[in-house]
């Protein structure tokens, strides 16, 4: 098959400011950012670049459609037809794959959604989103499988967005259903664990599932990983590539036994009729784990934190820099009640320890 290039795309784009009421100019905000990204995109073309994943929420409009709820719809009806002919149209003139990202309506209902484009510029593939935490489940509807999909020279390949790398499950279903490259948008990494056991992640489940991961981390760094766990590529830039073989880089195994693609032990090894609790919606552990609230509860003070909730909390800062230590000491004990387990609960605390000394 020989190689390829395949690079993930950190494109230049600014957050649409969830201050802004009018929809028009909401539009006109990400707009400006489908023209970045289109950039991004054609350069990584001009590059060699077979194929470019882009970041989760591409257009940067994930605070936006939090604040405005009501917005959504009209919002996403105008936005993803022009995200899927821009990024189309660069496909089609520098002739790769393009993998970008973006709520997106179907059937009526919102799903968090990777697309695929294809080197002639159409739409080659479409994933919806399957595990949804639960500060999105409130107001997304969750994907019901791991498709996979013809790329021509890259091989069968798969989608994930975000939280999905969290889960072990969702690279192997799509790694037993042939892939062998995936691609992951995302803003979040591969594991809640602590230190680099983010970046671990993405590593773990590429060699756990000898497919090649490309990863484009929101404003986190971009990693193109091998079937073995390799960093073939890492960095901070706007255009992290390696090349690669889709057919390859998957020799291993043991003093023994010697395999050109592990992936033949591997399956084969498998014991799938002992793990029929992975299949079970209410496994014993629930029975003895605290409820954490409903999805669109969650949902709801997810949005909460993303958007007034930062103003507030700058607010309460911007008072103790003035030195107007009672007042800001109240404001920050009010987000602390009002924001509890948010990341805003955890920084008023310090600044509240800080007032105390």
């Amino acid at each position: 098959m020989g190689t390829v290039k395949i690079g993930a795309v950190q494109a230049p784009v600014a957050l649409v400011d969830f201050h802004l009421e009018r929809l028009a100019a909401a539009i006109d905000s990400a707009e400006a950012n489908l023209a970045a990204v289109a950039a991004a995109v054609d350069r990584a073309g001009a590059a060699g670049c077979a194929a470019a994943v882009l970041t989760e929420d591409t257009l940067g409009v994930h605070k936006w459609l939090a604040a405005h709820p009501s917005l959504v719809r009209p919002a996403l009806l105008r936005l993803v037809p022009r995200l899927l002919a821009e990024l189309g149209a660069v496909a089609a003139a520098r002739g790769l794959h393009v993998v970008c990202a973006s709520d997106a309506l179907a059937g009526g209902a919102v799903y968090s959604t990777a697309f695929l484009i294809g080197p002639d510029g159409e739409l080659a593939g479409t994933y919806h989103k399957v595990n949804l935490p639960y500060c999105e489940a409130g107001s997304r509807r969750r994907g019901t499988g791991y498709p996979v999909f013809a790329a021509g020279a890259l091989g069968p390949v798969g989608l994930l967005v975000c939280h999905d790398m969290v889960f072990p499950e969702p690279l192997r279903c799509l790694a037993l259903a042939g892939a062998g490259m995936v691609f992951v948008p995302t803003m979040g990494a591969a594991s809640m664990g602590a230190d680099d056991l983010g970046e671990l992640g993405f590593r773990l489940r590429a060699a756990d599932n000898g497919v090649y991961l490309v990863v484009a981390y929101r404003r986190a760094g971009s990693m193109v990983i091998s079937p073995r766990g390799e960093l073939l590529a890492r960095g901070d830039g706007e255009l992290v590539a390696a090349a690669v073989d889709p057919a390859g880089g998957r020799e291993g195994g043991n003093a023994f036994d010697t395999q050109a693609d592990f992936r033949a032990r591997l399956f084969r090894e498998r014991v799938p009729q002992s793990y029929g609790l992975l299949g079970e919606p209410q496994p014993p552990v629930l029975a003895r784990l605290p409820d954490s609230g409903s999805p669109v509860a969650i949902t709801r003070r997810a949005a909460a934190v993303m958007t007034r909730g930062e103003d507030e909390f700058a607010a309460a800062e911007t008072l103790l820099r003035a030195g107007e230590r009672a007042a800001a000491r109240r404001l920050f004990e009010r987000l602390c009640e009002q924001y509890a387990g948010a990341w805003i609960e955890r920084a008023a605390r310090q600044r509240l320890a800080t007032l105390e000394t």
